[in-house]
Protein backbone atom coordinates (compact mmCIF):
# COMPACT_ATOMS: atom_id res chain seq x y z
CA UNK A 1 0.00 0.00 0.00
CA UNK A 2 1.09 3.75 -0.96
CA UNK A 3 2.25 5.91 1.63
CA UNK A 4 -0.80 8.28 0.39
CA UNK A 5 -3.03 5.14 0.71
CA UNK A 6 -1.68 4.63 4.14
CA UNK A 7 -2.20 8.14 5.39
CA UNK A 8 -5.60 7.85 3.60
CA UNK A 9 -7.16 4.95 5.38
CA UNK A 10 -5.52 6.44 8.55
CA UNK A 11 -7.89 9.72 8.36
CA UNK A 12 -10.64 7.81 7.35
CA UNK A 13 -10.90 5.94 9.96
CA UNK A 14 -10.01 8.61 12.40
CA UNK A 15 -12.71 10.33 10.82
CA UNK A 16 -15.32 7.29 11.63
CA UNK A 17 -14.24 6.53 15.03
CA UNK A 18 -14.79 10.05 16.40
CA UNK A 19 -18.00 10.34 14.47
CA UNK A 20 -19.16 7.35 16.17
CA UNK A 21 -18.00 8.63 19.44
CA UNK A 22 -19.32 12.20 19.13
CA UNK A 23 -22.02 11.64 15.99
CA UNK A 24 -25.37 12.05 19.41
CA UNK A 25 -23.61 14.86 20.62
CA UNK A 26 -23.26 16.53 16.87
CA UNK A 27 -26.81 15.28 16.14
CA UNK A 28 -28.53 17.30 19.16
CA UNK A 29 -26.31 20.31 18.46
CA UNK A 30 -27.37 19.87 14.61
CA UNK A 31 -31.17 19.42 15.41
CA UNK A 32 -31.23 22.51 18.01
CA UNK A 33 -28.92 24.39 15.71
CA UNK A 34 -32.07 23.79 12.75
CA UNK A 35 -34.50 24.89 15.39
CA UNK A 36 -32.99 28.08 16.49
CA UNK A 37 -32.13 29.06 13.09
CA UNK A 38 -34.98 31.74 13.16
CA UNK A 39 -35.01 31.89 16.97
CA UNK A 40 -35.62 35.99 16.90
CA UNK A 41 -38.29 35.67 14.55
CA UNK A 42 -40.13 32.99 15.79
CA UNK A 43 -40.03 34.44 19.43
CA UNK A 44 -41.38 37.71 17.88
CA UNK A 45 -44.08 35.52 16.16
CA UNK A 46 -44.78 33.17 19.13
CA UNK A 47 -45.31 35.59 21.83
CA UNK A 48 -46.48 38.43 19.79
CA UNK A 49 -43.85 41.19 19.98
CA UNK A 50 -45.51 44.81 20.62
CA UNK A 51 -45.21 46.83 17.88
CA UNK A 52 -46.26 50.64 18.24
CA UNK A 53 -48.21 52.73 15.71
CA UNK A 54 -45.88 55.70 14.39
CA UNK A 55 -48.15 58.84 15.29
CA UNK A 56 -45.45 61.27 15.21
CA UNK A 57 -45.22 62.18 18.91
CA UNK A 58 -41.95 63.00 20.32
CA UNK A 59 -40.53 60.57 22.32
CA UNK A 60 -39.42 60.95 25.96
CA UNK A 61 -36.29 61.27 27.60
CA UNK A 62 -35.08 58.20 28.42
CA UNK A 63 -34.77 58.93 32.12
CA UNK A 64 -38.06 59.76 31.83
CA UNK A 65 -39.30 56.72 30.34
CA UNK A 66 -37.49 54.81 33.06
CA UNK A 67 -39.28 56.88 35.79
CA UNK A 68 -42.91 56.05 34.03
CA UNK A 69 -42.22 52.07 33.15
CA UNK A 70 -41.35 51.98 37.00
CA UNK A 71 -37.26 51.46 36.57
CA UNK A 72 -35.12 53.09 38.93
CA UNK A 73 -31.93 53.92 37.29
CA UNK A 74 -29.91 51.97 39.28
CA UNK A 75 -31.80 48.71 38.62
CA UNK A 76 -30.86 49.18 34.55
CA UNK A 77 -28.32 47.35 33.10
CA UNK A 78 -28.48 48.56 30.70
CA UNK A 79 -31.26 50.71 27.81
CA UNK A 80 -31.61 50.09 23.83
CA UNK A 81 -32.69 52.78 21.70
CA UNK A 82 -33.99 51.75 18.35
CA UNK A 83 -34.47 54.51 15.32
CA UNK A 84 -37.30 52.61 14.24
CA UNK A 85 -40.62 54.86 15.89
CA UNK A 86 -42.37 51.44 15.94
CA UNK A 87 -40.18 49.68 18.10
CA UNK A 88 -39.94 50.11 22.19
CA UNK A 89 -37.09 50.93 24.14
CA UNK A 90 -35.80 47.84 25.60
CA UNK A 91 -34.55 48.30 29.32
CA UNK A 92 -32.41 45.42 30.53
CA UNK A 93 -32.27 45.05 33.97
CA UNK A 94 -29.29 44.01 36.54
CA UNK A 95 -31.13 41.76 38.62
CA UNK A 96 -30.14 38.17 37.11
CA UNK A 97 -32.81 36.32 35.36
CA UNK A 98 -34.82 39.04 35.22
CA UNK A 99 -36.87 39.51 32.04
CA UNK A 100 -36.09 43.10 29.77
CA UNK A 101 -38.81 45.96 30.52
CA UNK A 102 -40.16 47.00 27.21
CA UNK A 103 -41.70 50.50 27.18
CA UNK A 104 -43.03 52.67 24.88
CA UNK A 105 -40.78 55.98 23.66
CA UNK A 106 -43.44 58.31 23.59
CA UNK A 107 -45.66 57.64 26.95
CA UNK A 108 -43.04 55.50 29.32
CA UNK A 109 -45.83 53.01 29.58
CA UNK A 110 -44.67 49.33 29.71
CA UNK A 111 -45.48 47.36 26.41
CA UNK A 112 -46.63 43.51 26.89
CA UNK A 113 -46.32 40.91 24.71
CA UNK A 114 -50.02 39.38 23.60
CA UNK A 115 -48.49 35.57 24.24
CA UNK A 116 -47.83 34.05 27.70
CA UNK A 117 -44.15 33.82 27.13
CA UNK A 118 -43.91 30.04 25.61
CA UNK A 119 -41.95 31.42 22.65
CA UNK A 120 -39.57 32.24 24.92
CA UNK A 121 -39.38 29.85 27.37
CA UNK A 122 -39.44 27.36 24.45
CA UNK A 123 -36.29 28.67 22.54
CA UNK A 124 -34.60 29.06 25.96
CA UNK A 125 -34.95 25.29 26.72
CA UNK A 126 -33.41 24.61 23.22
CA UNK A 127 -30.71 26.87 24.09
CA UNK A 128 -30.16 24.98 27.18
CA UNK A 129 -30.14 22.02 25.02
CA UNK A 130 -28.15 22.94 22.32
CA UNK A 131 -25.23 24.79 24.79
CA UNK A 132 -25.56 22.77 28.05
CA UNK A 133 -27.15 19.01 26.60
CA UNK A 134 -30.17 20.02 28.71
CA UNK A 135 -27.98 20.63 32.08
CA UNK A 136 -30.13 23.69 34.33
CA UNK A 137 -27.56 24.73 36.59
CA UNK A 138 -24.50 23.88 38.58
CA UNK A 139 -21.72 21.95 38.55
CA UNK A 140 -23.40 19.47 36.04
CA UNK A 141 -24.11 22.46 33.40
CA UNK A 142 -20.29 23.35 33.63
CA UNK A 143 -19.26 19.91 32.80
CA UNK A 144 -22.05 19.53 30.02
CA UNK A 145 -20.64 22.59 28.47
CA UNK A 146 -17.19 21.12 28.49
CA UNK A 147 -18.26 17.57 26.66
CA UNK A 148 -21.00 19.64 24.67
CA UNK A 149 -17.75 21.73 23.19
CA UNK A 150 -15.24 19.01 22.73
CA UNK A 151 -18.47 17.29 20.62
CA UNK A 152 -18.05 20.73 18.91
CA UNK A 153 -14.27 20.44 18.40
CA UNK A 154 -14.36 17.02 17.06
CA UNK A 155 -16.83 18.34 14.33
CA UNK A 156 -14.83 20.56 13.57
CA UNK A 157 -11.87 17.90 12.39
CA UNK A 158 -14.83 15.51 10.72
CA UNK A 159 -15.47 19.02 8.63
CA UNK A 160 -12.00 19.08 7.93
CA UNK A 161 -10.78 15.68 7.38
CA UNK A 162 -14.06 15.09 5.62
CA UNK A 163 -12.56 17.60 2.94
CA UNK A 164 -9.04 15.57 2.57
CA UNK A 165 -11.15 12.69 2.07
CA UNK A 166 -13.36 14.04 -0.36
CA UNK A 167 -10.63 15.25 -2.83
CA UNK A 168 -10.49 12.62 -5.30
CA UNK A 169 -6.81 11.34 -5.94
CA UNK A 170 -7.70 11.01 -9.53
CA UNK A 171 -10.15 13.51 -11.06
CA UNK A 172 -13.04 11.94 -13.28
CA UNK A 173 -16.71 13.15 -14.27
CA UNK A 174 -18.22 9.53 -12.05
CA UNK A 175 -16.09 10.64 -9.09
CA UNK A 176 -17.77 14.16 -9.41
CA UNK A 177 -21.57 12.79 -10.06
CA UNK A 178 -21.13 10.33 -7.05
CA UNK A 179 -19.25 12.88 -4.21
CA UNK A 180 -20.22 16.52 -5.53
CA UNK A 181 -23.49 16.83 -7.39
CA UNK A 182 -25.94 15.68 -4.91
CA UNK A 183 -28.63 13.24 -6.28
CA UNK A 184 -32.41 13.22 -5.43
CA UNK A 185 -33.36 10.24 -7.93
CA UNK A 186 -31.99 7.57 -5.07
CA UNK A 187 -34.62 6.11 -3.75
CA UNK A 188 -32.31 4.87 -0.58
CA UNK A 189 -29.41 2.54 0.12
CA UNK A 190 -26.17 2.91 0.22
CA UNK A 191 -25.66 4.78 -3.17
CA UNK A 192 -27.69 7.56 -1.69
CA UNK A 193 -26.24 8.02 1.55
CA UNK A 194 -23.30 7.87 0.22
CA UNK A 195 -24.13 10.68 -2.15
CA UNK A 196 -25.77 13.27 0.35
CA UNK A 197 -22.94 12.51 2.90
CA UNK A 198 -20.12 13.48 0.49
CA UNK A 199 -22.38 15.86 -2.18
CA UNK A 200 -23.57 17.99 0.47
CA UNK A 201 -20.77 18.17 3.22
CA UNK A 202 -18.58 19.45 0.57
CA UNK A 203 -21.01 22.11 -0.61
CA UNK A 204 -21.67 23.11 3.30
CA UNK A 205 -18.00 22.52 4.28
CA UNK A 206 -16.92 26.35 4.75
CA UNK A 207 -20.12 27.10 5.93
CA UNK A 208 -20.32 24.35 8.41
CA UNK A 209 -16.74 25.16 9.22
CA UNK A 210 -17.51 28.62 10.36
CA UNK A 211 -20.44 27.87 12.71
CA UNK A 212 -18.04 25.15 14.70
CA UNK A 213 -15.26 27.31 14.97
CA UNK A 214 -17.37 30.21 16.14
CA UNK A 215 -18.86 27.83 18.77
CA UNK A 216 -15.67 26.88 20.11
CA UNK A 217 -15.39 30.66 21.72
CA UNK A 218 -18.58 29.89 23.52
CA UNK A 219 -17.71 27.08 25.20
CA UNK A 220 -13.86 27.94 25.84
CA UNK A 221 -11.49 30.82 26.69
CA UNK A 222 -8.64 29.20 25.16
CA UNK A 223 -9.59 29.78 21.90
CA UNK A 224 -10.21 34.51 22.04
CA UNK A 225 -6.88 34.32 24.44
CA UNK A 226 -4.46 32.38 21.89
CA UNK A 227 -6.01 34.72 19.01
CA UNK A 228 -5.35 37.68 21.15
CA UNK A 229 -1.76 36.30 21.44
CA UNK A 230 -1.12 35.70 18.01
CA UNK A 231 -3.24 38.86 16.68
CA UNK A 232 -3.78 41.54 19.44
CA UNK A 233 -2.32 44.74 20.86
CA UNK A 234 0.31 44.56 23.28
CA UNK A 235 -2.04 45.22 26.06
CA UNK A 236 -4.34 42.07 24.28
CA UNK A 237 -1.34 40.05 24.75
CA UNK A 238 -0.06 40.81 27.73
CA UNK A 239 -4.07 40.06 29.33
CA UNK A 240 -3.92 36.76 27.25
CA UNK A 241 -0.30 35.59 28.81
CA UNK A 242 -1.84 36.07 32.28
CA UNK A 243 -5.23 34.91 31.99
CA UNK A 244 -3.47 31.64 30.05
CA UNK A 245 -0.59 31.89 32.91
CA UNK A 246 -3.73 32.19 35.56
CA UNK A 247 -6.31 29.33 33.85
CA UNK A 248 -2.75 26.59 34.29
CA UNK A 249 -2.24 27.10 37.65
CA UNK A 250 -5.88 27.00 38.61
CA UNK A 251 -6.26 23.97 36.82
CA UNK A 252 -2.85 22.83 38.78
CA UNK A 253 -4.87 24.20 42.16
CA UNK A 254 -7.36 22.10 41.23
CA UNK A 255 -5.60 19.06 41.14
CA UNK A 256 -4.16 19.15 43.83
CA UNK A 257 -6.52 20.25 45.85
CA UNK A 258 -6.83 23.50 45.84
CA UNK A 259 -9.60 26.04 45.25
CA UNK A 260 -7.68 27.93 42.91
CA UNK A 261 -9.73 30.91 44.06
CA UNK A 262 -9.82 33.64 46.88
CA UNK A 263 -12.26 34.70 49.39
CA UNK A 264 -14.56 37.67 49.47
CA UNK A 265 -13.74 40.71 50.56
CA UNK A 266 -15.52 43.89 51.46
CA UNK A 267 -13.92 45.68 48.17
CA UNK A 268 -15.64 42.80 46.17
CA UNK A 269 -18.99 43.77 46.97
CA UNK A 270 -21.57 45.62 44.36
CA UNK A 271 -21.24 49.23 45.20
CA UNK A 272 -24.07 52.06 44.05
CA UNK A 273 -24.29 52.57 40.46
CA UNK A 274 -25.42 55.92 40.43
CA UNK A 275 -24.47 59.34 41.62
CA UNK A 276 -25.74 62.93 42.03
CA UNK A 277 -23.46 64.15 39.52
CA UNK A 278 -24.58 61.85 36.69
CA UNK A 279 -25.76 63.41 32.95
CA UNK A 280 -29.42 62.75 32.49
CA UNK A 281 -29.32 59.51 29.70
CA UNK A 282 -30.57 62.36 27.11
CA UNK A 283 -26.97 63.79 27.14
CA UNK A 284 -25.71 60.55 26.53
CA UNK A 285 -28.20 59.74 23.25
CA UNK A 286 -27.73 63.62 22.16
CA UNK A 287 -23.64 62.83 21.92
CA UNK A 288 -24.20 59.66 20.38
CA UNK A 289 -26.41 60.58 17.41
CA UNK A 290 -24.67 63.81 17.30
CA UNK A 291 -21.53 61.84 16.17
CA UNK A 292 -23.13 59.45 14.31
CA UNK A 293 -25.83 60.68 12.63
CA UNK A 294 -26.96 57.34 10.55
CA UNK A 295 -27.47 55.73 13.47
CA UNK A 296 -30.60 52.54 13.86
CA UNK A 297 -29.57 51.35 17.44
CA UNK A 298 -28.12 52.84 20.33
CA UNK A 299 -27.07 50.74 23.49
CA UNK A 300 -26.08 52.55 26.44
CA UNK A 301 -24.39 50.55 29.13
CA UNK A 302 -24.79 52.19 32.85
CA UNK A 303 -21.53 52.32 35.21
CA UNK A 304 -21.35 51.55 38.43
CA UNK A 305 -20.33 53.93 40.88
CA UNK A 306 -16.62 52.68 40.66
CA UNK A 307 -16.44 53.76 36.85
CA UNK A 308 -15.72 57.32 35.45
CA UNK A 309 -17.32 56.50 32.14
CA UNK A 310 -20.70 55.41 30.28
CA UNK A 311 -20.20 53.43 27.01
CA UNK A 312 -22.71 53.98 24.35
CA UNK A 313 -22.31 51.56 20.98
CA UNK A 314 -24.11 53.03 18.19
CA UNK A 315 -24.73 50.21 15.13
CA UNK A 316 -25.86 51.88 12.06
CA UNK A 317 -27.38 49.78 9.43
CA UNK A 318 -27.11 45.68 9.87
CA UNK A 319 -26.78 46.23 13.46
CA UNK A 320 -25.32 42.52 13.56
CA UNK A 321 -22.68 43.70 12.03
CA UNK A 322 -19.64 45.01 14.28
CA UNK A 323 -17.91 47.11 10.97
CA UNK A 324 -20.81 48.82 11.51
CA UNK A 325 -20.86 49.83 15.24
CA UNK A 326 -18.56 52.12 17.07
CA UNK A 327 -18.37 52.61 20.98
CA UNK A 328 -18.01 55.45 22.73
CA UNK A 329 -16.73 56.22 26.13
CA UNK A 330 -18.75 58.98 27.80
CA UNK A 331 -17.79 60.90 30.56
CA UNK A 332 -20.99 60.52 33.16
CA UNK A 333 -21.34 63.82 34.53
CA UNK A 334 -21.30 65.74 31.16
CA UNK A 335 -22.01 63.25 28.96
CA UNK A 336 -18.83 64.12 26.44
CA UNK A 337 -17.26 61.81 24.43
CA UNK A 338 -14.10 60.41 26.19
CA UNK A 339 -12.90 57.27 23.51
CA UNK A 340 -14.58 56.64 20.29
CA UNK A 341 -13.82 53.43 18.79
CA UNK A 342 -14.69 51.79 15.27
CA UNK A 343 -13.98 48.67 13.78
CA UNK A 344 -11.08 49.65 12.20
CA UNK A 345 -9.47 50.80 15.41
CA UNK A 346 -9.54 47.32 16.64
CA UNK A 347 -6.36 44.98 16.73
CA UNK A 348 -7.19 42.20 13.97
CA UNK A 349 -7.46 39.36 16.69
CA UNK A 350 -10.79 41.98 18.11
CA UNK A 351 -11.82 42.16 14.60
CA UNK A 352 -11.87 38.58 14.09
CA UNK A 353 -14.00 38.40 17.77
CA UNK A 354 -16.69 40.84 16.83
CA UNK A 355 -17.80 38.52 14.35
CA UNK A 356 -18.15 35.61 16.63
CA UNK A 357 -21.86 35.89 18.11
CA UNK A 358 -23.80 36.78 15.02
CA UNK A 359 -21.47 34.90 12.75
CA UNK A 360 -22.54 31.77 14.62
CA UNK A 361 -26.15 32.30 13.74
CA UNK A 362 -25.56 33.96 10.53
CA UNK A 363 -27.16 37.49 11.42
CA UNK A 364 -24.02 39.37 10.55
CA UNK A 365 -25.31 38.54 7.07
CA UNK A 366 -29.35 39.11 7.69
CA UNK A 367 -31.95 37.14 6.19
CA UNK A 368 -29.81 35.20 3.88
CA UNK A 369 -27.21 34.60 6.17
CA UNK A 370 -29.92 33.11 8.24
CA UNK A 371 -31.00 30.78 5.74
CA UNK A 372 -27.59 29.59 5.04
CA UNK A 373 -26.78 28.95 8.64
CA UNK A 374 -29.85 26.91 8.96
CA UNK A 375 -29.54 25.15 5.85
CA UNK A 376 -25.86 24.00 7.35
CA UNK A 377 -27.20 22.86 10.31
CA UNK A 378 -29.35 20.52 8.87
CA UNK A 379 -26.97 19.27 6.54
CA UNK A 380 -25.69 18.33 9.63
CA UNK A 381 -28.11 16.39 10.58
CA UNK A 382 -28.13 14.58 7.50
CA UNK A 383 -23.91 13.80 7.41
CA UNK A 384 -24.73 12.13 11.00
CA UNK A 385 -27.65 9.76 9.99
CA UNK A 386 -25.84 9.35 6.40
CA UNK A 387 -22.89 8.62 8.21
CA UNK A 388 -24.44 5.88 11.00
CA UNK A 389 -26.04 4.41 8.14
CA UNK A 390 -22.88 3.99 5.93
CA UNK A 391 -21.04 2.38 9.21
CA UNK A 392 -23.52 0.68 10.03
CA UNK A 393 -23.29 -1.02 6.22
CA UNK A 394 -19.80 -1.82 6.21
CA UNK A 395 -19.49 -3.54 9.32
CA UNK A 396 -22.49 -5.36 8.40
CA UNK A 397 -20.75 -6.68 4.97
CA UNK A 398 -17.50 -6.84 6.64
CA UNK A 399 -19.39 -9.58 9.00
CA UNK A 400 -21.56 -11.29 6.77
CA UNK A 401 -17.84 -11.69 4.32
CA UNK A 402 -16.40 -13.03 8.06
CA UNK A 403 -19.20 -15.73 8.12
CA UNK A 404 -18.95 -16.66 4.36
CA UNK A 405 -15.01 -17.14 4.20
CA UNK A 406 -15.66 -19.24 7.91
CA UNK A 407 -18.40 -21.42 6.40
CA UNK A 408 -16.56 -21.90 3.39
CA UNK A 409 -13.52 -23.21 5.02
CA UNK A 410 -11.08 -20.07 4.44
CA UNK A 411 -11.28 -19.12 8.54
CA UNK A 412 -7.67 -18.06 8.07
CA UNK A 413 -8.73 -15.27 5.54
CA UNK A 414 -10.02 -12.01 7.20
CA UNK A 415 -11.96 -9.63 5.47
CA UNK A 416 -9.76 -6.15 5.50
CA UNK A 417 -11.93 -3.16 6.93
CA UNK A 418 -8.81 -0.99 6.19
CA UNK A 419 -10.05 0.37 2.55
CA UNK A 420 -12.58 2.42 2.68
CA UNK A 421 -15.55 2.47 0.30
CA UNK A 422 -15.15 4.64 -2.73
CA UNK A 423 -16.71 6.22 -5.33
CA UNK A 424 -15.86 5.05 -9.19
CA UNK A 425 -12.46 6.92 -9.80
Amino acid sequence: MSVSRRIRTVFFWTHLSIGLLAGALILLMSVTGVLLGFERQLIAWIDGAPRIEATGAAPLPLDSVLARAGVAREAAASVIVRRDPTQPITIRLREEGAAPVLAHPATGAVLVPAGDGSGQRAFSALRRWHRYVGAEAGALRDRMKLVNGVANLVFLALVLSGLYLWWPRRWSVARLKATAVPQLTHRGGHARDFNWHNSLGFWFAIPLAIIVATGAFFSFRWPGQYLDLALGSDKERAAAREAIAEARAARGDARGGGDGGRERTRDDAPAPRVTPDDAPLAHYVATAVAARPAWAQLTITLPDAKASEARVVVAEGNTYRPDQRWTFELARASGTVVTSTGYDDLSTARQLRAWVRFGHTGEVFGIPGQIIATLASAVGVLLVLTGFALTGRRFRQALLRRRRSASSGGAGARPSLDVPLQAPR
